[in-house]
């Protein structure tokens, strides 16, 4: 950011020329960096005891005293490449009748420096033909290229032929907003615990020995007696012994308990992966726009850290109605000492769908999550001139922007070009609902 004082005249006295120069020379400065504002109407100084100026105070104008127009002439005229330049006016909030300018300068792209101012002053602050500035903001100053510099630029340039220009583009497919209704997750959580507590054994029905409180038939009776007596000599005996579960009910109730809470906390990114997954792809094309042949061409995209990436396989897909849980405990009667003796009582089980986060396969793209959000980095590949590829098909998931598009950031460096290609890919997004159908015993899961 620069703060600017105002003249009688303007921020800027076009009039003269070492104005215009100092218009071009800070919008170049600025494209040459990160890109800045140019804030007029604040009187800035920096102290001895200070790292950067400061505004002391403000100094609002008349709005008429801005002509945006000629502003952009100036700057079309003196600056090369062209610069991506915004204006805008703020009105003061004490007096209605005056305000600020403010001037918003793109940065140039890595592959686009630098900007050049075309002209320079003379000692008579006059612009001359036969010269070039390339400024550069550095904190609160400007600096040159110094010759040495330039010289180098020119050098490598000549000896590394064309820039690259690529362009990337949605083939197909794009990015999906998953949303999973609460009431769906609860209630497959508790289908899942009614599946597991099946296992424990019913309530006992034990022979009455009376019936409607009379007593039976002696001849009952004693067959009652006897069934009795032998489920007291089967329960002392080694088979059932060995097959009686280390566990009582209450203990395998509380495992459940367990298990189905860490389901819980899981199962709403399962539900999303296995519901992005239902859809088609992202489909990005890469096209060399360039008379060379590019090498060994890298393409890494960035999102926002609200994304979410899976690598996609052909022809593998999850099917909704059979989710991938984790494992479950051992069911009950099946944790026994016959089963510590080498009996195995596991029952079949599918794991978390790992492999379909990054199957162990070479030349796949790659993903991790870093400060700057989702960073997904493709297998290279060769460019002949003006031809295109289609990169590898990713799922993306996750939380669109206000305007129902997501943001890709993407940069892209070549073996045989110095510098790298950034820019920002709009992507389109799709919702998807995952509800169960109502009044249903056994629901199966549905994406609209």
């Amino acid at each position: 950011m620069d703060f600017k004082g105002v003249g009688p005249k303007g921020p800027y006295d076009l009039s003269l020329d070492a104005k215009k120069y100092e218009l071009a020379k800070d919008v170049a400065a600025f494209a040459n960096a990160a890109g800045g504002l140019l804030v007029c109407g604040f009187k800035a100084t920096r102290r001895p005891t200070d790292l950067h100026e400061a505004v002391v105070k403000p100094v609002p104008f008349a709005k008429k005293l801005v002509n945006a127009e000629r502003y952009k002439a100036v700057i079309a005229d003196l600056v090369r490449p062209a610069i991506g330049v915004e204006f805008s006016w703020y009105d003061d909030p004490g007096n209605p009748d005056l305000g600020y300018l403010v001037i918003e300068v793109q940065a140039l792209p890595e592959n686009a420096r630098w900007a050049l101012v075309t002209k320079i002053l003379n000692e008579d602050g006059k612009l001359v033909k036969g010269g070039v500035a390339i400024p550069k903001r550095h904190g609160d100053d400007t600096q040159y290229l110094p010759p040495d510099t330039v010289y180098q630029l020119v050098n490598s340039g000549l000896r590394g032929g064309p820039a690259m220009d690529l362009g990337l583009a949605v083939e197909g497919g794009g990015a999906v907003d998953v949303t999973v209704a609460e009431s769906v997750i609860e209630t497959l959580v508790e289908r899942r615990r009614r599946v597991l507590l099946s296992s424990l054994p019913q309530a006992e029905q034990r022979p009455r020995r009376q019936r409607e409180g009379l007593a039976l038939p002696e001849k009952q009776q004693r067959a009652v007696d006897e069934l009795l007596r032998f489920q007291e000599i089967a329960g002392s005996s080694l088979p059932y012994t060995l097959s009686r579960d280390l566990r009582t009910p209450q203990q395998y109730r509380d495992e459940v308990d367990a298990y189905v809470e860490n389901c819980r906390s899981g199962l709403l990114r399962m539900l999303e992966q296995a519901a992005a997954l239902q859809r088609d792809p992202l489909v990005l094309r890469l096209e060399n726009r360039s008379d060379a042949m590019l090498r060994q061409v890298e393409v890494i995209a960035t999102l926002d850290p609200g994304y979410q990436a899976i690598v996609w396989i052909p022809d593998v897909l999850p099917d909704l109605s059979d989710l991938p849980w984790p494992e479950p405990p051992v069911p009950f009667g099946k944790k026994n000492l016959a089963a510590q003796m080498g009996v195995s009582g596991r029952i079949p089980c599918i794991g978390l769908p790992a492999a379909r986060r990054g199957p162990s396969v070479s030349r796949l793209p790659e993903y991790r999550w870093s400060e700057d959000g989702l960073v997904i980095r493709f297998p290279p590949v060769d460019l002949r001139a003006h031809a295109n590829v289609r990169l590898d098909p990713i799922v993306l998931y996750g939380c669109p922007s206000a305007d129902g598009s997501a943001a890709l950031r993407w940069t892209v460096t070549c073996t045989n070009r110095d510098g790298r290609q950034e820019e920002v890919l709009r992507m389109p997004v799709e919702r998807l609902d995952v509800t169960l159908p109502p009044d249903v015993e056994h629901p199966e899961l549905a994406v609209m």
